[in-house]
């Protein structure tokens, strides 16, 4: 479901996978630009919503929207890791990016490989960088 209006309707009926597609279309329209506190706002407030309600995805999403546009990791790190407990890869993966920019180099391998294992390339590839880098 892509139609903008349809995701609205059902997301606003409480249907949290409308809500994370909702939030994940209008999230495309950021730009990095100062002036768009009021879509950051709409997008984080849907995301918040379908975490809210245990979607797995949402939580996910929420914390990665949290680190990535919000650049928050206090509040961040708790959703991210209750995705990962969830078994979400691509919570892993951005656990694994935060640990790895706040220099925790074990915590980032840790979720690294956890994602990797996964099949997440992404991670695979940091992963790698890091034992390079590292050793």
């Amino acid at each position: 479901m892509t139609d903008r209006t349809a995701l609205r309707a059902a997301a606003q009926g409480g249907d949290a996978d409308a809500m994370v597609e909702l939030a994940l279309l209008l999230e495309e329209d950021l730009t990095g630009e100062d002036d768009e506190d009021e879509l950051q706002d709409e997008v984080g407030g849907w995301l918040s919503r379908a975490a809210a309600t245990g979607h797995v995805r949402g939580i996910a999403e929420f914390g990665s929207f949290l680190w990535h546009v919000w650049k928050d990791e206090d509040a961040a790190l708790p959703w991210l890791r209750q995705a990962a407990d969830a078994g979400q890869a691509d919570a892993m993966a951005v656990l694994g990016d935060v640990y790895d920019f706040l220099g925790d180099v074990e915590q980032a391998r840790r979720w690294y490989g956890q994602a990797a294992e996964r099949g997440d390339e992404h991670a695979a590839d940091n992963l790698a960088a890091l034992d390079r880098l590292i050793g």
